[in-house]
């Protein structure tokens, strides 16, 4: 069998053979199948619907870089070739976070591990 007799291109809709059997098939006009950050949104949505809506806890499509692309820089190396780029690029870029890493209060940043011979516990 050649992929030409089962994928047909250029037909604006599926033949019943195939859409007799995908029940509840839809399609989103918005948001585009080639970019996965817009389908990742739209599953992350999904797992907590519908008790997010009822909650009052909606998710905004946009998600919160407003869908733009963005880095992380985890040593000031990588920092410097981010900004070193983005000059390039003449896309200066906008800070979201500061560089110094923080963690929040309810983190435990003491280690459970007593000391030992060979591990001085900070």
């Amino acid at each position: 069998m050649r992929a030409n007799e089962f994928i047909v291109e250029g037909h604006s809709t599926f033949p019943e053979e195939q859409s007799g059997p995908m029940t509840g098939m839809k399609r989103y006009d918005k948001l585009d199948n080639s970019n996965p950050y817009a389908m990742w949104r739209f599953i992350v949505a999904a797992a907590g619907q519908p008790l997010d809506q009822e909650n009052g806890h909606p998710m905004p499509p946009e998600g919160p870089t407003g869908q733009k692309m963005t880095t992380l820089a985890y040593s000031q190396a990588d920092a410097d070739i981010l900004d070193a780029t983005s000059k390039a690029l003449g896309e200066p870029g906008t800070e979201l976070s500061d560089q110094a890493s923080t963690e929040p209060t309810f983190v435990n940043k003491t280690s459970p591990v007593k000391g030992f011979k060979g591990y001085k516990r900070k």
